[in-house]
């Protein structure tokens, strides 16, 4: 068995996977739920919790199975040992991999979450006869992965293909990075569902309290503004990766699924008729990902 951690920006999840793909056992733990202002964020605590989290649920998988190794999918900068930067949970310079091999005696690898959830789906799920793809994490924040003939695509020095960090207003809303105008602010869920908190009173930023009132008042003026704005957004960042990489096709993780029924075909129609494409096409392959919100958990285990 081995062992796959998702670290994400508002939860984290960690699953013992066989060697089929499948996760035979699973803990959730939210670590931010609602922050009205980033500055609340203790990071030296959440660090820590974090950390405890996965070094007491790797002891409880290891009370259960033989443990081969454990991967961590990150929402960030990596590299072998330490969590370089990763804006959306305000962690820089974390070398976090030799607290928890000296804790629980066994190998850990990191990775960044888009990347290891691209190999999870071209392993066992929807990009498995896809040569060339485009994978995209939404929530918290914006992460995105690259299959090019076949393999998952790796800038030489740090992990590289910050899509969402690509700038598609200028001088617009400040984000987590310190740049201005980046997709991510404009495309992660948070933002989607904090308006939505804020003009409907909601106190939590659970995805199916946001659901409930999206669904419930589909006909109101200021969500129906939200939702186009949010589409346009969500579809000028992506039009331009299909622009310079031309994907097979395009398939979307995290916790982007729970809204597929809301947000997918609009999205797709807005690619289409929305005049942003250099190369016209008649239909565009965008689906979720097989995993849905598990694919860090798998691909963890490939690293």
């Amino acid at each position: 068995m081995k062992i796959g951690i998702d670290i994400g920006g508002s939860h984290v999840g960690i699953g013992l996977v066989d060697e089929f793909g499948n996760i035979q056992q699973k803990k959730e733990k939210y670590i931010v739920e609602k922050i009205e202002n980033e500055s609340q964020i203790n990071k030296q605590n959440l660090k820590e919790e974090i950390t405890q989290f996965i070094i007491q649920t790797i002891k409880e998988y290891q009370k259960m199975d033989f443990v081969e190794n454990v991967g961590i999918a990150v929402p960030g900068t990596v590299n072998q040992t330490t969590i370089i930067k990763a804006v959306n949970l305000g962690i820089e310079n974390y070398e976090i991999t030799p607290i928890i091999e000296k804790e629980t005696g066994t190998k850990v690898k990191l990775k960044n979450d888009a990347k290891c959830s691209a190999l999870a789906e071209q392993k066992y799920g929807n990009f498995s006869e896809c040569e060339n793809g485009l994978f995209l994490c939404i929530g918290t924040g914006v992460g995105g992965a690259v299959i090019y003939n076949g393999k998952v695509l790796e800038a030489k020095e740090v992990p590289g293909f910050e899509f969402s960090h690509m700038i598609i207003q200028k001088n617009g809303l400040q984000c987590n990075c310190g740049k201005r105008g980046c997709f991510e602010i404009y495309a992660s869920l948070k933002r989607f569902k904090e308006k939505i908190a804020y003009e409907f009173n909601l106190t939590t930023l659970r995805n199916e309290e946001v659901i409930k009132i999206i669904l419930n008042n589909k006909d109101d003026v200021r969500l129906k503004y939200f939702l186009n704005e949010y589409i346009e957004n969500l579809a000028i960042g992506i039009s331009n990766l299909i622009n310079i990489f031309e994907p097979e096709k395009i398939l979307i993780g995290g916790g982007f699924a729970d809204y597929k029924e809301i947000l997918l075909e609009p999205l797709k129609q807005q690619l289409l008729t929305g005049n942003l494409l250099f190369n016209k096409r008649n239909d565009i392959i965008i689906q979720l990902a097989k995993f849905k919100n598990d694919a860090g958990i798998i691909g963890a285990t490939l690293i």
